[in-house]
């Protein structure tokens, strides 16, 4: 809500730089929110590999894997929620910078705009998930995002 105010006051400001500076300040933002999105994702890996049968009999001398794997498990689950709700916020940033300026129809403003649509509809299965009415729509919408997601960060 802040940077949308920022947005607001400085629109003069923001309009009269050369675009190729204006350019890279909401590129920043994407890329600040895809490091975001990468430690929210890490959530996945790490309790599928907290399931495997596998890794409860591995160690590597006195070092037990599965309590590590646990102790990221917890530090994991605590910031999931805080980081993607962060990024998400940046990426809505990064959308209004980017549409205000001039919108145009190609590849990576409409792969940016459905990434964006999924991401809103992943925050909301996301609550579902809270309430654990989301039948794994929540998992489903995460990989959908993280493909268009990776998708427009690569040809963008």
């Amino acid at each position: 809500m802040i940077g949308i105010i920022v947005i607001i006051l400085n629109r003069q400001q923001l309009f009269a730089q050369d675009f190729r500076h204006y350019k890279e300040i909401f590129k920043q933002l994407g890329s600040i929110s895809r490091i975001g999105f990468f430690a929210a994702l890490a959530i996945f890996p790490i309790y599928q590999l907290l399931k495997s049968k596998k890794i409860k009999e591995f160690k590597l001398r006195d070092f037990q894997v599965k309590k590590a794997l646990q102790f990221l498990a917890k530090l994991v689950r605590k910031w999931h929620v805080p980081v993607a709700l962060l990024s998400s916020g940046i990426v809505l940033l990064h959308g209004i910078l980017s549409i205000i300026r001039g919108f145009k129809v190609d590849f990576t403003y409409l792969s940016g705009i459905a990434s964006t649509i999924v991401l809103l509809f992943l925050m909301i299965m996301g609550l579902k998930r809270y309430k654990r009415t989301d039948h794994n729509w929540h998992l489903k919408l995460a990989i959908g995002f993280f493909i268009l997601f990776m998708i427009h960060a690569t040809f963008s």
